[in-house]
């Protein structure tokens, strides 16, 4: 991705990833086109590649911006026990819940997975008390964050069907 702060090539990233998450709603992934991207957006091919790669770093680049969204609303946050924690995260993915239906419609979650896996594991604390034995602290972290990414798909699965709160007071128990 082209990383700028121009204003123009700003807002043709944004009409290219809105044209994207809005073909993934009617379409299937791999028959997504660039050109189609492109027609949605109403912009010409060079400015998709001027501003990314393909397709895939769209998608890694909105990702990318969630997460850091993510980060900083965990950094302005109070976190004082695992069930704050475990709300924080909760309420903020709630906003996603049609992106997270639409990744698993088109079968890209391994896709954000991987990318959420490697964020998480270069931000350990969100995951992981603080423990000294580092063997136990794979395990701990492997079995937290599958266990949080799966609740956030069988949640978004059933359409956010119990609350944030009601998630977390569930989860923090375990």
């Amino acid at each position: 991705m082209n990383n700028t702060n121009n204003p123009t090539a700003l807002q043709s990233q944004k009409w290219i990833l809105q044209a994207l998450l809005n073909l993934m709603k009617k379409n299937d992934y791999d028959k997504i086109s660039v050109s189609e991207i492109c027609r949605i957006a109403e912009l010409d091919r060079r400015t998709f590649y001027r501003n990314f790669d393909s397709k895939n770093d769209v998608l890694e680049q909105y990702i990318k911006d969630i997460s850091s969204d993510y980060m900083t609303k965990f950094n302005n946050a109070n976190i004082s026990d695992r069930y704050s924690a475990t709300l924080l995260f909760f309420e903020f993915w709630e906003r996603y819940i049609p992106f997270i239906v639409n990744i698993q419609k088109c079968g890209l979650s391994d896709f954000v997975f991987i990318r959420f896996e490697k964020f998480v594991e270069s931000n350990q604390t969100l995951l992981v008390d603080r423990l000294d034995n580092n063997m136990v602290i794979d395990y701990i972290f492997a079995y937290r964050i599958g266990g949080f990414w799966n609740v956030m798909l069988t949640w978004a699965a059933n359409n956010a069907n119990i609350t944030a709160a009601e998630l977390a007071n569930i989860i923090s128990k375990e």
